[in-house]
Parts: structure tokens; sequence; C-alpha cells
């Protein structure tokens, strides 16, 4: 895992891609700090990882979108750390607004620039000071749709890309200062419950696998990918990595 031991913190842990990493990582014996709006969700997995990997595990239920609110938040968050901050998983995401751009309803678009670009953005500023010192990881979970035009996924696509230039600019930024590791791991389609909201479906759900018309991804396979990325020996680092299901038909 990271070059220091301590806790990670992860964004959108309350399912999917955030979820399935954190229980990657308390099973390797990392304390963490889980943020997401849900906090009912929240509370059960912190208190499912504690049990049972006897590691701290604590819930914090935030607004991403609130981004103006963040850098006090997580600075907050940062004082009551259980261990020093080792490292930190960004996978929130937010997908609503399916369908061509003419025929678009505009509300949900400054939502996701809010969520899915501007709120990372916000957060890694936040901690980069703490990762530096502890020579940590941060990881970003970016998309396939940030590397490609996305027909009916427009405003979604756009702050995948944003995020996607975001991620290398900073990684150079930050290459010579040799502090803390940043990588993007830019997955395919993944069989989550946003996977079911992107594509328009009312409520959020997991669908069977079945349903698909390929083999999607699982959370669990983009979560090995960013605990492989975090594991990396202090004098290799992972800067990008994509994933796409093997038989993929977009």
């Amino acid at each position: 895992m990271p070059r220091t031991t301590g806790t990670v913190l992860v964004t959108g842990a309350s399912s999917g891609i955030g979820a399935a990493t954190a229980r990657r990582l308390a099973a390797r014996g990392h304390d963490l700090v889980l943020i997401a709006r849900r906090e009912d969700r929240l509370k059960a997995l912190a208190t499912e990882l504690s049990a049972g990997h006897g590691t701290a595990a604590v819930a914090v239920p935030l607004d991403l979108e609130r981004t103006d609110e963040l850098s006090d938040a997580l600075t907050e968050v940062l004082a009551a750390l259980p261990s020093p901050l080792a490292g930190a998983v960004l996978a929130a995401g937010h997908g609503r607004g399916y369908g061509p751009v003419r025929e678009a309803d505009c509300a949900p678009w400054e939502s996701q620039l809010r969520v899915n670009l501007l709120a990372p953005m916000v957060v890694t500023r936040r901690l980069l000071p703490e990762l530096d010192a502890t020579g940590g990881d941060l990881v970003l979970i970016g998309s396939l749709f940030g590397t490609r035009p996305s027909p009916g996924y427009a405003a979604y696509a756009a702050t995948k890309h944003g995020l996607a230039g975001f991620v290398r600019s900073l990684a150079e930024e930050e290459r010579p200062a040799g502090g803390c590791r940043i990588c993007l791991i830019s997955p395919g389609a993944t069989n989550t419950e946003f996977a079911s909201v992107l594509s328009g479906a009312a409520a959020p759900r997991v669908h069977e696998v079945d349903d698909w018309p390929y083999h999607p991804l699982l959370a669990e396979d983009v979560a090995a990918a960013v605990e492989w990325a975090m594991s990396r020996p202090g004098h290799a680092r992972v800067t990008e990595l994509t994933i796409d299901p093997t038989d993929a038909r977009y």
C-alpha cells in the first residue's frame, strides 16, 4: 500500500467503487475515513470494516457538491484522523442528465461539474500538504468517458475530460517535488448503482451481469487496480491506468 502506514480517505465510499476500495484497504490493515452523502450506508460500512478487520473506520457524511465548504470540513477531518494520512482515493461521482445536448435538462450540469470536477480539485488541493508529508498516494477515479466522444453523455464526459487534464497537469507539477504519488484510474463500463443512474434509470441499482450486452467490469475490479497502483514500491509511480471490459461494445 502507500509508502507509509496510516489512514486512507475515500470519497464516494457509500457504494460502488468507493465502497469496494474501502473494503480492500481495510483488509490490508489501513484505517479509513469514509466520505459520502448517505450517512446510514457510511455508518454501516464503517461498522463492518472495524468489526471485520480491527481497523479504525470513521464515517464522515459530506455533500461534495457544496464545494465552498469542503476545505474547512476537511481541515476538521484531518485534525481527528486515527493515524497519519497515507493516501486518498477520490471516487465520488454524479451522472444524472443522460440525453442529447439539444434535449438536455441543464439543471444537472452544474451539479455534475461541482461533484465530478471542482470537488476533486478542492479536495486534492487541501490534502496535498498532508500527503506530501507522508509520501502517500492520491488516486482519482476518472472514466473512459474522459478519453473519447460520448454522445448522450456530453456533460458527464466533459467533467471526466476535465478531471483527466487536471490530474495530468498536477502530476507534472508535483513530480519534481518528490512528495505524494498521483494516479488517474479510468475504468470503462462498471456494474454499479452509478451505472444505472448514468444510463437514465429512475432509481439506482446494481443490475445482474446477464442484463448487460457484454460482461461489464465489477467494482471489485477497479478496487483491485487502485490497490495495485498504491502498492508499487517507493521508486515507482503509476500515473495513469485505463481498464475496459474485454468484450465491451459501446
